[in-house]
């Protein structure tokens, strides 16, 4: 009901904005008529006026209108034929009415269009998911097995898109290359999106190998690029071209992908990056705003998100990895400013 009454107030007041701004266009047309008459032709009488109105009607704004608008046009006063439909008067000039008629919208002839249903169900079924998720006893073991089977069920549905999608934006970007460039960095998203889910649903034992840690930055760095320059975010490395670690290249590379990207998002009116590979850890240090004192207790953990629409995966993800790793991962502020976050490996 409080839905319903919202639509019908909404759409009455852009159907009163629709007349008046038909009214506008009909006065200032009459007027400039009259202007023309006054500089080359004596000015008709005022009582001439509804017989140039309903002519202008009869010839153009009688059909032409109805056409676009889908409304019944009339030049006066006219009240609704039934409780069907609604009448919008609106005045154009001393005597002169336009008056606009329509059938009611209804609320549910919109929300029954396939785009809506569509919407709502998709919308309806990812919150049944989340509240199902958060309701339940704290406990990974459960919760993680109801992401589990969301995860695994709509894996393999949504890879296959995906790898399309990108696959065109890849042969269309040889000829667009500022739009297709977006499509596969924005295909790309979502397939990280999907990583996480599916890491968090069935966490798999590292898979290590001997990496080269300036290498996979500078990956990490490259495949962001378009985010970073977007935001006007400065990324600096500094590494020693020597330093190498065992771990999953593939799942290290999520922790350095979710840590670069939380630190360009928290940047949006532009910043810097600094990243400094040492002996002991990995430190990334942004000159954003630096984490709430909400956030230093609870950013790891799943499902926990200070940012609108986030969905609380980045660093709870990259925290699982690395301990996987049997390291750590550690955040905090820097004394002049920013946030810092140091992966221990």
């Amino acid at each position: 009901m409080l839905l319903n009454s919202a639509f019908q107030r909404q759409s009455h007041s852009e159907f009163v904005a629709l007349a008046e701004l038909n009214a506008d266009y009909i006065r200032d047309s009459i007027e400039a008529k009259n202007q023309e008459d006054a500089a080359g032709i004596p000015a008709k009488a005022n009582a001439n006026f509804m017989r140039d109105a309903r002519s202008f009607q009869t010839e153009f704004l009688a059909d032409h209108p109805s056409q676009l608008l889908g409304v019944d046009v009339q030049f006066q006063r006219v009240a609704a034929p039934d409780a069907r439909h609604e009448a919008v008067t609106v005045p154009i000039n001393s005597g002169t009415e336009l008056t606009l008629i329509r059938e009611r919208p209804r609320l549910r002839d919109v929300l029954l269009q396939p785009i809506s249903l569509g919407a709502l169900t998709a919308f309806w079924a990812l919150w049944f998911a989340l509240a199902w998720a958060v309701t339940l006893p704290s406990l990974d073991a459960q919760r993680f097995g109801l992401l589990g089977s969301i995860a695994t069920s709509l894996a393999h549905e949504i890879r296959n898109p995906i790898a399309a999608i990108r696959l065109h934006g890849q042969l269309l970007e040889q000829k667009e290359p500022v739009n297709a460039g977006l499509i596969v960095f924005e295909a790309a998203k979502i397939e990280d999106m999907l990583n996480q889910w599916m890491f968090l649903a069935r966490p798999e034992p590292p898979r290590k190998t001997e990496i080269v840690l300036v290498e996979l930055i500078a990956q990490t760095v490259r495949v962001l690029a378009p985010a970073a320059d977007h935001a006007k975010v400065h990324i600096e490395v500094t590494a020693s071209p020597y330093r190498r670690v065992q771990a999953d290249t593939h799942r290290l590379g999520q922790v350095f992908h979710n840590i670069v990207l939380n630190a360009i998002q928290a940047m949006p009116e532009g910043g810097t990056l600094s990243i400094t590979v040492s002996e002991e850890e990995i430190c990334f240090a942004d000159t954003g705003p630096g984490f709430s004192p909400t956030a230093l207790r609870r950013a790891a953990n799943t499902l926990y998100s200070e940012k609108e629409g986030g969905m609380g995966l980045g660093l709870s993800v990259a925290q699982k990895i690395v301990r996987a790793h049997d390291g750590r991962l550690v955040i905090g502020n820097r004394t002049e400013g920013g946030a810092v976050v140091r992966v221990i490996l």
